[in-house]
């Protein structure tokens, strides 16, 4: 089990568990709606589908979860080709991970994020799977945006595949790497 930061609040129930354990899932999620995944890894796609399971067995709704962009090679040349040598191991288990989700059964959002950055922007566009991606970095801030907005409508982007990332940011590589 990896190791949970605690926090307080009225309005979280922080529960510690291990994604790959179904019976922890269930606790976690029994009650809920919603289930956000922000989790990574080499397992995710298994992860992923662990999470569809409980989410079925205790009749949760709607799961909006994090892949990556990048994994249609829908990122345009040559900011492709570099991310490709960049992080092009971890394409196909966000790809499988994508797929879990919609082919869950379950309402779901999935989120593609490129590079991400600690910069506080909330601000973000949006690209369709299918649609060529614009931009080369995301930041946290505006994925945590989407997604609080997101639970306030979920159905606002139900059962849609989405890239997220920010504005002004096209290039050949994130800013960081020039």
């Amino acid at each position: 089990m990896q190791h949970m930061q605690h926090m307080q609040s009225d309005r979280v129930n922080v529960v510690e568990g291990d994604a790959a354990e179904l019976a922890d899932l269930k606790r976690a999620i029994r009650g809920q709606d919603i289930v956000i995944s922000t989790m990574g890894g080499m397992d995710l796609d298994a992860k992923t589908a662990n999470i569809v399971k409980a989410m079925k067995e205790v009749g949760a709704r709607h799961v909006i979860v994090i892949s990556a962009g990048g994994i249609y090679d829908e990122l345009p040349e040559p900011f492709n080709a570099w991310d490709k040598r960049m992080v092009g191991q971890y394409r196909p288990i966000n790809l499988k991970t994508a797929e879990v989700a919609e082919q869950s059964g379950l309402t779901y959002t999935v989120l593609r994020p490129v590079w991400l950055t600690d910069k506080p922007t909330e601000e973000f566009q949006l690209t369709r799977k299918g649609e060529t991606y614009k931009g080369t970095e995301t930041s946290r801030a505006s994925i945590g945006r989407f997604v609080a907005d997101l639970v306030k409508d979920p159905q606002r982007y139900a059962n849609q595949n989405l890239g997220i990332s920010q504005l002004n940011t096209d290039g050949d590589r994130p800013a960081a790497y020039r």
